[in-house]
């Protein structure tokens, strides 16, 4: 049974303020040559890691106010200030954005705690804390950490450069994500730049973060999306892992564990072969989800433990942190505090914490899902099933099949987090019930739910962020627990299960591949609980060593996936008609109209399929969000899939058809509805229209190869 540890024995402090602010500053400089090397301008690159620095920095400060004298890690201090820094920094932006003060909106967190630090009280218990030695085992967790995530981070950007000369395509949510970042930081959520006039109903944090951080040290296009955000999420919450998980356990090994589990852990025998960092890649409000999500279970721990001040406004600041993340994580972060306040109702020393925090939890969450999401119109409906025939795990007709192919999906996802095996015994500390409740909502919710894109799994892999974290600490204990001999047969065997998923079988076959690899570690558990049943404990011996089987053979299975990055060769150059191509010269013209254009001006476009050159009634995906990304201004309609659902409300289909119609076929009573619907501009794709005449309805303001930008004759 895993107990409540305290910190490990006191090292070293550094009391200096050089040796202090020694790491911080080797990382930021770490950073600055790092997005060299991806490609940003060096000057522009020292800007934004000021800027960056100047959130953490920020967030830092409040939880070393938060923590009082206690001896905190450097890991601590650059996590816990990572999730609060650049939260704080996006709610401050966002508050102030009606104001004058918009451009330094980002600087009221900064300032009021300037200012709170005017107080001597205040001063004297910044003071009264200190800053431990890392240590190798810090050190070498989160540097490997990390060495992991650069990786997949590289080949991330060698997909996506900065500059290029042909045609290349980014992967298709990235224009999406640009786009909607200079929405939020320019109009924020009551207008969209996808369809202007309509409100944003979004987990948009990342997104308004990453714009105003744009802004505030004029970076370029997709910089900040591509480049600063996957640092900067990946070190907070590598430093998030290593911290709590020291928390919940004093042996050495389990921060490594942890950090191994969320960052190379994968999926058995799953066509869903990707981990939770490329996942964070692809959709960036995930890396921003975790930050608050592994923020509130820092702030759990230590509120049941007492250690913290203003735990509760910790809690819902990050509660709502998980809804404007991403909301998979609020619905995870809801069932395990649902479930450990459950649990704790026999708990005298904790049953009134764990209780407050549920209803201020709930409370959060409830007062942020309605201000910022409810009325979206998303794809993600009630589809029990759906899962499991996206996995191709249903091999047959029937309930039946479904119900085997739903508990095959599961199997899937439970094999990294096996280590909670090893906590279930006794009386677990209220951090397992807490990974429990996250994973049992997770897993309930991918298998009842579903979405064209596959967004259920993400309930699932928010799930995992924390039940990754209490996993190693429960094979902290099987480490303890299990024999050696038994430890190699659990790992040996585990392995092999990791290897056997790997295998290619019959499509008819597919199914029962989840089965087999729990299966070797399941018969050795069996063995061993026969073996030693009459010499101890064997259940505790048995599941801990079921733990240990299934959690190699999920690390078996992620690192081959690393090795496929490590092995993976540059994107090549896009053919000129692939879905989502473009060229520096549609750059160049979408350039000169940002230039040229008011922040006010609606802009029209007839480029709406992902490919080019695709007529209305053959156009499979609506997807380009190009002109949006690089115009930086709002689009009458453009990327309609995103919008409001598939199929189409009629007000989508019905700017998408005058926007269509305007370039192929310029008529009075279309340019009319244009003018009077704000549009000022119209972007003409030369590739989806064979009309060159716009006289008497626009004039050519600027011209290239693959692109005409007009200007709209007044109305």
């Amino acid at each position: 049974m895993l107990e409540r540890v305290a910190p490990p024995s006191p090292r070293p402090v550094w009391r200096s303020t050089r040796a202090a602010w020694a790491v911080p500053l080797g990382l930021a400089a770490l950073g600055w040559a790092l997005l060299a090397v991806g490609g940003v301008d060096v000057a522009q690159a020292l800007r934004l890691v000021l800027v960056v620095v100047v959130q953490v920095g920020t967030g830092a400060v409040l939880w070393r106010l938060a923590r009082g004298p206690a001896g905190l890690a450097v890991s601590e201090l650059v996590g816990l200030g990572t999730a609060v820094g650049t939260l704080l920094a996006m709610l401050g932006a966002q508050l102030l954005l009606p104001t004058p003060l918009a451009p330094v909106g980002w600087l009221a967190p900064t300032v009021l705690v300037a200012a709170a630090l005017l107080v001597p009280a205040v001063r004297a218990r910044l003071r009264s804390g200190t800053v431990v030695r890392p240590g190798l085992d810090e050190l070498g967790s989160v540097g490997a950490g990390l060495a992991i995530a650069l990786l997949y981070v590289w080949s991330f950007w060698r997909a996506h450069p900065l500059s290029f000369d042909g045609w290349r395509s980014y992967y298709v949510d990235i224009p999406y994500h640009e786009a909607l970042a200079t929405s939020l930081a320019t109009w924020g959520p009551g207008d969209s730049i996808f369809a202007a006039g309509t409100p944003v109903r979004y987990h948009w944090f990342v997104h308004a973060w990453s714009g105003t951080t744009t802004d505030a040290a004029g970076a370029d296009a997709f910089v900040v999306l591509t480049r600063v955000f996957p640092l900067v999420a990946f070190l907070g919450i590598l430093c998030l892992v290593w911290t709590w998980s020291r928390r919940l356990s004093a042996h050495r090994a389990v921060p490594a564990l942890a950090i191994l589990l969320l960052a190379v852990g994968l999926n058995v025998a799953s066509v869903s072969s990707i981990t939770f960092l490329q996942h964070s890649l692809l959709s960036p409000s995930l890396g921003f989800g975790a930050l608050a999500m592994l923020g509130a279970a820092i702030v759990l721990t230590d509120l049941l433990r007492g250690t913290l001040r203003w735990p509760y406004a910790f809690l819902a600041l990050f509660a709502v942190g998980c809804v404007g993340g991403k909301t998979s994580f609020a619905a995870v972060l809801g069932g395990g505090i649902g479930l450990l306040a459950l649990a704790g109702l026999r708990d005298r020393e904790t049953r009134g914490r764990a209780l407050t925090a549920l209803a201020v939890v709930g409370g959060a969450v409830a007062a942020a899902f309605v201000v910022l999401i409810m009325g979206s119109g998303g794809d993600l409906l009630l589809e029990p099933g759906s899962t499991a025939r996206a996995f191709g795990l249903v091999g047959g007709e029937g309930r039946l099949a479904l119900l085997v192919g739903s508990v095959a999906v599961a199997l899937v996802f439970a094999a990294k987090w096996a280590g909670l095996l090893a906590l279930a015994g006794g009386r677990p500390v209220p951090e397992f019930w807490f990974a429990l409740g996250a994973v049992a909502g997770g897993l309930f919710l991918a298998s009842v739910m579903g979405h064209p894109g596959l967004s259920q799994t993400y309930f699932p892999i928010s799930a995992g962020v924390v039940a990754s974290v209490v996993a190693a600490a429960g094979l902290g204990v099987a480490l303890e627990r299990l024999p050696a001999a038994i430890l190699w047969a659990a790992a040996g065997v585990g392995a092999a299960a990791g290897l056997l998923g790997l295998m290619v079988v019959p499509q008819r076959f597919v199914w029962a591949l989840p089965y087999a690899v729990w299966a070797l570690p399941v018969l050795l558990a069996a063995a061993v609980f026969l073996v030693r049943r009459r010499r101890g404990p064997s259940v505790a011996v048995a599941a801990a060593t079921l733990g240990v089987g299934l959690t190699v053979a999920a690390l078996t299975a992620g690192v081959s996936e690393v090795v496929d990055a490590a092995r993976t060769a540059p994107t090549a150059a896009a053919a000129p008609d692939a879905p989502m191509a473009w060229t520096p010269e549609h750059a160049e013209a979408l350039g000169w109209l940002r230039e040229n254009s008011s922040a006010d001006d609606v802009v029209a476009t007839n480029r709406q399929c992902s490919g080019p050159g695709e007529a209305a009634e053959s156009c499979g995906r609506y997807r380009w969000f190009l002109d949006a990304a690089l115009a930086d201004r709002r689009m009458y309609v453009q990327g309609a899939d995103y919008l409001a659902g598939v199929p189409h409300p009629d007000w989508v289909q019905d700017r998408i058809d005058l926007s269509r119609r305007f370039v192929d076929a310029p008529a009075a009573r279309d340019a009319d509805a244009l003018w009077d619907a704000g549009v000022r501009w119209v972007v003409a794709d030369l590739a989806s229209t064979q009309n060159r005449d716009w006289t008497g309805f626009a004039e050519r303001a600027f011209a290239t190869d693959t692109t005409v930008v007009l200007r709209l004759a007044p109305r």
